[in-house]
């Protein structure tokens, strides 16, 4: 009887969490206020380095780039780090850009250098620093797409809210193949309702690697390459670096596109790895919002408990139905055909949590990482 109690309100807070994140979602897709114009408009450099194409093209990151160079003007600048083998990949798309967009300012800076740092974004980031003219920089990963308007938005945000960092939220908005569904199930579900929740409590200690908005005065007196170089999560250190940091109001999107249900899986993994190591207090208390792991227990405990079945498939349940209106919400839509995998997802997120505990390592751009500082 015991038992049947705690599931049963293990379950409800599972729920009510559920219904929280639907919420916060919901709210979260209302335009925000634009913040107020800033009485001196700063010179701003945003930083785009690439990684590795692997002759794969630019599929992936142009519509990204170019959401973010066709917001510039007189007073910004976008730097493209680019590695010297994949310049005859990308030199198309640059001269389309020249001719979309003929005023502004794209300085391609290509190397063939090895990276001197352990994180290879951070080693681009410190060769592109020299070339930056701006009074602020404004850090994003390449694949990220940002919405019209995006850029002066942020600005005005970030005069505005008094902090030294001011960081966005992403979401993913397209499913471009099975494959992409971790990913997709991941950010939508799992981590961007969390961020939204975050950002209702002021001030906050770490950045996101969509957009990070900071001076370029603040990162230069306060930040150390070799710490940040040596980081797995570099956004999660340079936001403990330039702290305090708040979350802006608008969300970005990023591009889903494991390449295979390997690849897909050692991605989610990472990306669970990475939050653990560098929030274990938080990653462990996310047993409080997953009943499915006592209902999976008890299911093991006695097999042919009938209500045992009916609890788990219930809740099973519960996390499909949430994270197909969550994604909906954001502007996501999951085909019917992956419903089973969806299914599947629900189950993953238990057993991957357990494994996160695990000793093991994450690969990331070739190299091993065994901790959230820690690579070979």
């Amino acid at each position: 009887m015991f038992v049947k109690m705690l599931l049963t309100a293990w379950s409800c807070v599972g729920l009510l969490w559920w219904v929280i994140s639907w919420r916060l979602v919901v709210m979260a897709a209302k335009p925000a206020p634009d913040a107020p114009a800033p009485h001196e408009k700063k010179t701003l450099t945003i930083f785009k380095p690439l990684s590795p194409l692997e002759n794969r093209g630019l599929k992936i990151e142009a519509r990204g780039l170019e959401s973010f160079i066709a917001q510039l003007d007189e007073a910004s600048e976008l730097l493209l780090g680019v590695h010297e083998t994949d310049w005859p990949e990308v030199a198309p798309f640059i001269r389309k850009m020249e001719a979309t967009y003929p005023d502004a300012r794209v300085l391609v800076v290509r190397r063939a250098e090895a990276d001197t740092l352990a994180n290879p974004k951070i080693a681009w980031e410190k060769v592109l620093v020299p070339q930056a003219k701006g009074q602020l920089w404004l850090w994003s990963d390449s694949d990220i797409v940002a919405p019209p308007g995006f850029l002066g938005q942020a600005m005005a945000e970030f005069e505005a809210c008094g902090a030294e960092m001011l960081t966005f939220p992403y979401a993913v908005r397209t499913v471009p193949h099975p494959t992409a569904l971790l990913d997709v199930l991941f950010v939508n579900a799992e981590f961007y309702p969390g961020v939204l929740l975050l950002r209702r409590f002021g001030p906050a200690d770490f950045g996101l690697g969509a957009a990070m908005l900071f001076s370029r005065d603040s990162f230069l007196r306060k930040a150390d390459w070799e710490k940040l170089g040596s980081a797995l999560a570099d956004d999660f250190m340079l936001g403990q670096v330039l702290q305090p940091v708040r979350i802006g109001s608008i969300t970005l999107e990023t591009v889903a596109d494991a390449a295979d249900w390997p690849a897909a899986f050692a991605h989610y993994l990472r990306w669970k790895k990475t939050v653990c190591w560098c929030r274990p207090i938080g990653f462990a208390a996310q047993l409080l919002i997953m009943p499915l792991l006592g209902w999976i227990g008890f299911v093991v405990g006695h097999p042919a408990n009938l209500r045992a079945w009916v609890g788990l498939i219930a809740m099973m349940q519960a996390d499909v139905l949430f994270a197909v209106l969550i994604s909906r919400e954001i502007g996501c839509k999951i085909n019917g055909r992956s419903w089973l995998a969806i299914e599947a997802w629900s189950l993953c997120r238990v057993f991957f949590w357990i494994l996160c505990w695990l000793p093991g390592r994450v690969q990331w751009r070739g190299k091993s990482w065994r901790g959230a500082r820690e690579s070979s």
